[in-house]
């Protein structure tokens, strides 16, 4: 029996927040390359600058695809089939749209 106080799944962690540690963490990353990069650019010149600001760029966009993905994870896991298809056919969507604009 639990008191009022604690929750019954204290060990569970909302969804909301895995995905706003993911997209903080994601946000961080970027910015840190993004800096580097253009630090790298503005003092130095250095060849390897641009290199950064793509990585930097890179997981700028990548940062929202992975939350889909972790939430279609996490509902899989709670067996929450309805929000695990929704992320699917969103993850779909997003493929669909990389590889199209790749063609055109």
């Amino acid at each position: 029996m639990t008191s009022p106080n604690q929750p019954e799944n204290e060990g569970v962690v909302p969804i909301e927040l895995i995905l706003a540690r993911l997209l903080r963490i994601g946000s961080v990353i970027a910015a840190i390359l993004l800096t580097i990069g253009i630090a790298a650019m503005l003092l130095t010149g250095a060849a390897y600058a641009p290199r950064f600001i793509t990585a930097g760029l890179i997981v700028l966009l990548a940062t929202p695809i992975m939350r889909v993905l972790v939430a279609g994870l996490v509902f899989f896991r709670e067996r929450d089939w309805l929000f695990t298809l929704f992320c699917l056919v969103v993850l779909c969507s997003l493929a669909a749209g990389v590889l199209l604009g790749q063609v055109g």
